[in-house]
């Protein structure tokens, strides 16, 4: 197991968005994401709308990319700007509405109570508000990361997500091939790095999803054999911890 502090003392908290095209939405998301925390963090993927301008006004700090590098690129760029300005840890979540910002207590306070490292949010107690190709798309991911890597997470795509900074550079370690959140989950269930999870609410579509689930489950299946064949010894099976709040 990759060796970081069982505890330690989280104040200063970040929230994360990756942001593309989101002028919409992302005004709104900024606003009720800094009544609970004021230090918001938008990394704009080249938008070509107000979606910038907008973060901006509703009080986010800014980071522009000059040329569209995807969800990876834009979470990477966050983690490297919480890393550089201190903060103890960073809760990243989409800026179009999918995920509910009056949720961001529940990860601080299922972390102050159990002192996980990584929480991840899991939307599988709403199963039957879930389409099916997505629903089976989810619990494939979810039990092969459990079979390969002994890691049980309900709900391995889903990017609302509280990770302490002393995880962060595990992350960033390699190279994103896939969807950010799978690439991430992975980089940290083969470190044995302690996981929980949040209980949250499904949020309505505000636009058509960007995610094939066939196409995304045989990437991800690719990337889980690669992981795996990494792995020189059995290793103690971990289960994960989920927070009822």
């Amino acid at each position: 197991m990759t060796t970081i502090a069982q505890y330690k003392e989280v104040k200063r908290v970040a929230v994360l968005m990756p942001a593309f095209c989101e002028e919409q939405t992302v005004g709104e998301v900024v606003s009720r994401a800094r009544s609970y925390l004021s230090d918001v963090i938008v990394v704009d993927d080249a938008s070509t709308d107000a979606t910038a301008a907008r973060a901006e006004a509703a009080g986010a700090v800014v980071i522009r990319h000059k040329k569209n590098g995807g969800k990876g690129v834009s979470l990477t760029e966050g983690f490297k700007y919480v890393l550089a300005n201190g903060f103890d840890a960073v809760i990243a979540l989409d800026a179009d509405g999918f995920h509910d910002p009056d949720e961001i207590p529940k990860f601080l306070e299922a972390y102050h109570r159990t002192h996980l490292p990584v929480l991840i949010g899991n939307r599988m107690a709403e199963v039957h508000s879930i389409p099916i190709v997505r629903r089976w798309t989810i619990w494939a991911m979810s039990f092969w990361i459990d079979r390969l890597l002994g890691v049980y997470v309900p709900d391995p795509p889903c990017g609302f997500r509280f990770y302490r900074c002393d995880v962060l550079p595990f992350i960033l370690e390699e190279k994103s091939s896939l969807p950010s959140e799978f690439e991430t989950l992975l980089n940290i269930a083969s470190r044995r790095i302690r996981v929980g999870s949040v209980r949250i609410t499904k949020q309505p579509k505000r636009h058509k999803s960007l995610i094939a689930p066939f196409r995304d489950l045989i990437r991800f299946a690719r990337v889980l054999v690669k992981y795996y064949k990494k792995m020189h010894k059995p290793r103690r099976r971990i289960r994960l911890i989920e927070e009822e709040v």
